[in-house]
C-alpha cells in the first residue's frame, strides 16, 4: 500500500502543472512520511559569477525572512551537505551541534523545526536541486526506520527535480520579444563573466560610464530592475548564450 501510494505521488507531482500544485503535493508526500513542512530549491550555474535561484517552501510566514537570506544558507550545516553531496542527510540537533551550529538549531526550532531530512542532486550544464523536509518531533525517525526513509525520500526527489526544472524559472520562455542592440548584448555578456565595468569597457574599446548607460538600457528594456536580473532574462530569451 506504502508503495502504491509512493509511486502515485511521484507521478503527481512529475506531471504537477504549477509551482502551487508542486508545493501541494510535495508537502502531501511530506506529511505522509511524517513531517510537516517542505522546502526545495532550483539552481542552475550560468557561468561562475552567474546563477539563477528560485526556492519554493510552505513555511510559516514567520520564518520567510531567515529561509530567503544567503548568508543562512551558508551558516547551515544541512544545506552545506545538500551542496557538497547527493547523499540524503537524516538531520536533528545533534548534527547542528557537532558542525558547531547549536545556536542555528536554536533559532529554528521554535518554528517547528526540530529535525529533517535533506537532499541535494547534481545534474549536468550547471543544474542543481535540493529538496527537504522538516520536523517538528525531537527526532524525524527511529534508526530501524532511517533505511526505508531515505530511500523513499530519494525516489520521490529524482521526480521532483524532473518538474521542478520545468516550473521554477523566473521568466518563460518566449519567440517574441524585444531585441536589444549588439552593444548592449556585448556588454551584459561580458557582465556575466564577472568583468567590472571599466574591463568591459577596455574590452569593448569605450568608455566605463557608456559600458554602465547600455547595461542600464538593457536592463530596462528586458523590464530588469538589476543587470544581474536581466543577463538571467536574456538567458532564458535566448538572447544571449552559455558556454
Amino acid at each position: 500500500m506504502i508503495d502504491t501510494l509512493l509511486n502515485r505521488q511521484c507521478l503527481e507531482v512529475l506531471h504537477a502543472k504549477t509551482v502551487k500544485d508542486f508545493v501541494r503535493i510535495s508537502a502531501e508526500v511530506a506529511r505522509s512520511m511524517g513531517f510537516h513542512t517542505m522546502a526545495a530549491l532550483v539552481v542552475t550555474d550560468h557561468s561562475p559569477h552567474l546563477s539563477e535561484f528560485r526556492s519554493v517552501t510552505n513555511a510559516p510566514a514567520d520564518w520567510m525572512p531567515t529561509f530567503e537570506d544567503p548568508n543562512s544558507a551558508r551558516a547551515d550545516p544541512v544545506t552545506q551537505h545538500c551542496k557538497r553531496s547527493s547523499a540524503p542527510i537524516l538531520w536533528d540537533q545533534k548534527t547542528y551541534v557537532a558542525a558547531g551550529r547549536g545556536d542555528f538549531w536554536e533559532q529554528q526550532a521554535p518554528f517547528g523545526y526540530l529535525s529533517g531530512i535533506g537532499l541535494g542532486i547534481h545534474l549536468p550544464n550547471g543544474r542543481h536541486f535540493a529538496l527537504g523536509f522538516d520536523s517538528s518531533e525531537r527526532t524525524c525517525s527511529s534508526k530501524k526506520a532511517m533505511l526505508g526513509l531515505a530511500l523513499d525520500f530519494s525516489k520521490f526527489a529524482s521526480y521532483a527535480q524532473a518538474a521542478a526544472f520545468d516550473l521554477c524559472i523566473p521568466y518563460p520562455r518566449a519567440s517574441g520579444h524585444r531585441k536589444l542592440p549588439i552593444g548592449e548584448l556585448d556588454a551584459l555578456r561580458r557582465s556575466m563573466d564577472g568583468l567590472s565595468d571599466w574591463e568591459i569597457g577596455n574590452a569593448m574599446g569605450i568608455s566605463e560610464t557608456e559600458v554602465q548607460l547600455r547595461l542600464s538600457r538593457a536592463a530596462k528594456t528586458l523590464g530588469c530592475a538589476t543587470r544581474y536580473e536581466a543577463a538571467l532574462r536574456a538567458i532564458t530569451l535566448g538572447l544571449v548564450a552559455c558556454d
